[in-house]
């Protein structure tokens, strides 16, 4: 097997892999995916200022995020269903995170139990949690963290209402598990897939039961679609009061809500637009977080995800105000490629390019990049923005 140099290349080997519905599954935003798309250029076209003649021969990439210190300013960004990519699935995740030296964030839709993965790599796991509209369900996942030592909860604010992905809807990729022939004869041809399907651990959500059995793809697809319309920033505020480690608001994406999340008793804010899977009218994440950095100014510390392809766009969030950046996408490409050893490598790739690209403005340490790193805005195309137009 070819040793992957970059994500694209590791994309390519999931492209190759995956049956097309589970594929576009990955890949696919909401409506036209022209936020999808959008997190990619936007950083993409972003510049940074070169700086000659400095002593860059000792690199530091260590931050410290929500009271931990790691290695490195990349984490994994929580994502639901991960079993349809690799048998390991969330434990790889984390496994790769914590040796890495950074955190993977356990879905509220994981296949996996919180407890069992963060058995697994004991303090390098973080949780997701949804306002679901029983608060009961709230209660509990929350039980869960705290039993499982989770020093950090992840608060999605970005789900009370469902999504339309388009790619989805013609593939016949649903929940009651109807894909479309064209969508079957395509996973014919990854029997590779189609043998980890069938005899690898069953799909299901890991906390989720219904009367103490596992929920099956239909009562799955209810679950999830079970969205909260009547959540507030009174749920919040709530939460912050009954949890006892840190909080992040999930799903800020303007300056007004980051200031709401700080009123609810916040530690970070997570900017973050879905990766462009929920709604689809809205800015990058790039052009949001500026604005939403100068209007926290230093009460919370930032998040960021979506759109990071290179080691040098986590330089460029870091320029522009965020603490650290997650990853989706990426991560998963490397979990299809070889499991743990893929995300690991997903991880050594950012590293070593966030070193050389922070090296190569005149950096040592993270904690000198601000705004005067960033080059003047060109309205140029680039051949990295056009090469990314189809990596969302």
């Amino acid at each position: 097997m070819t040793v992957p140099v970059s994500i694209d290349d590791l994309r390519r080997v999931a492209r190759r892999r995956l049956p097309r519905i589970v594929f576009d599954y990955l890949e696919g935003g909401a409506l036209d995916e022209i936020t999808l798309r959008s997190n990619t250029t936007d950083l993409a076209t972003l510049r940074l200022r070169q700086s000659i003649m400095n002593d860059v021969s000792d690199i530091d990439l260590s931050t410290t995020v929500l009271g931990q210190t790691l290695r490195t300013p990349v984490l994994i960004s929580p994502m639901g269903l991960l079993s349809l990519f690799h048998r390991d699935a969330d434990i790889a995740l984390a496994r790769a995170a914590r040796d890495a030296g950074t955190v993977f964030v356990h879905s509220a839709w994981s296949g996996m139990p919180l407890k069992k993965v963060a058995a697994a790599a004991p303090g390098a796991v973080w949780c997701q949690a949804a306002i679901w509209p029983d608060q009961r369900l709230v209660d509990q996942h929350l039980d869960r963290a705290e039993e499982a030592d989770i020093p950090v909860l992840v608060l999605a604010g970005d789900v009370s209402v469902s999504s339309k992905r388009e790619r989805d809807l013609r593939n016949g990729f649903t929940m009651a598990a109807r894909p479309s022939p064209r969508s079957v004869l395509n996973a014919a041809t990854k029997p590779r897939w189609v043998a980890n399907f069938l005899f690898g651990p069953k799909i299901t959500f890991g906390d989720q039961s219904i009367d103490g059995r596992a929920m099956n793809l239909r009562e799955m697809g209810e679950f999830m679609h079970d969205d909260n319309a009547a959540m507030t920033w009174d749920d919040v505020i709530r939460i912050r009061k009954r949890w006892p480690g840190k909080l992040a608001v999930k799903g800020v994406m303007c300056a007004q809500d980051a200031l709401r999340a700080l009123d609810a008793g916040a530690d970070a804010i997570f900017v973050s637009n879905h990766g462009g899977r929920q709604f689809d009218a809205q800015p990058s994440t790039t052009a949001a977080l500026s604005e939403i950095a100068q209007a926290v100014d230093g009460q919370a510390e930032v998040l960021v995800d979506s759109g990071i392809r290179r080691g040098s766009d986590l330089v460029k969030m870091r320029a522009l105000g965020a603490t650290a950046s997650l990853i989706g996408r990426p991560a998963v490409y490397g979990l299809v490629h070889s499991g743990e050893a893929g995300v690991a490598a997903v991880l050594d790739i950012l590293r070593d390019e966030t070193a050389t690209a922070l090296a190569f403005t005149g950096n040592t340490t993270l904690n000198n990049l601000n705004a005067s790193a960033l080059a003047p805005r060109t309205n140029d195309a680039s051949p990295h923005a056009t090469h990314t137009l189809h990596t969302p």
